[in-house]
């Protein structure tokens, strides 16, 4: 860095999320935002709504342009923000993971349709087992006791592969917390 310049505090860049509906001095965050959303939503189409025709070609893809996802696509959660992040994380593993090996057997696309089906009913289901869950006694209460399990039986371990050699337990936490 050049003499005189303030080197800055931290290394983290600021955030590019806007704080609030109007922030951003000329929109160009949500200008952003909106034009990633849209290349995703493309994706999504072009690898979860992807149909063959009889003979095996693909479908006009403009019936599918003029479709929005909750058309084409059954609801993932209560949240169409949370199902678009959703619906590209399943395209993504889905093209990288499933269609590479998938596509050479056959050309049918109802697997890939049957996947989707059986994701959105399980994200339903657990979306609504969530609503129910006291989060207050989860996170006070149940969490911290596995944590503390978890911890008290590593350190039960630790102590019990050193303990032929006292001179290689070097974690008094373990040595006092197991002795």
């Amino acid at each position: 860095m050049a003499l005189g310049v303030p080197r800055p505090r931290h290394g983290r860049q600021p955030s590019r999320i806007p704080r609030s509906a109007d922030s951003g001095t000329d929109g160009i965050e949500v200008t952003q935002r909106k034009g990633n959303d849209d290349a995703t939503v493309k994706y999504i189409k072009r690898i979860l709504c992807a149909r063959s025709g009889q003979t095996g070609s693909p479908l006009d893809s403009s019936a599918t342009d003029s479709k929005t996802l909750d058309e084409l696509l059954p609801p993932l959660t209560s949240s169409n923000e949370v199902d678009v992040q959703l619906y590209a994380l399943i395209a993504v593993i889905l093209s990288n993971f499933v269609q590479t090996w998938y596509n050479r057997i056959t050309p049918d696309q109802d697997f890939v349709a049957e996947v989707i089906q059986i994701i959105a009913h399980c994200t339903r289901g657990l979306e609504e087992r969530i609503r129910h869950v006291d989060l207050a006694a989860l996170l006070l209460d149940e969490i911290p006791a596995v944590v503390n399990a978890h911890i008290d039986g590593g350190c039960k371990k630790l102590y019990l592969m050193f303990s032929v050699r006292a001179d290689m337990v070097s974690c008094e936490y373990c040595a006092n917390r197991c002795a």
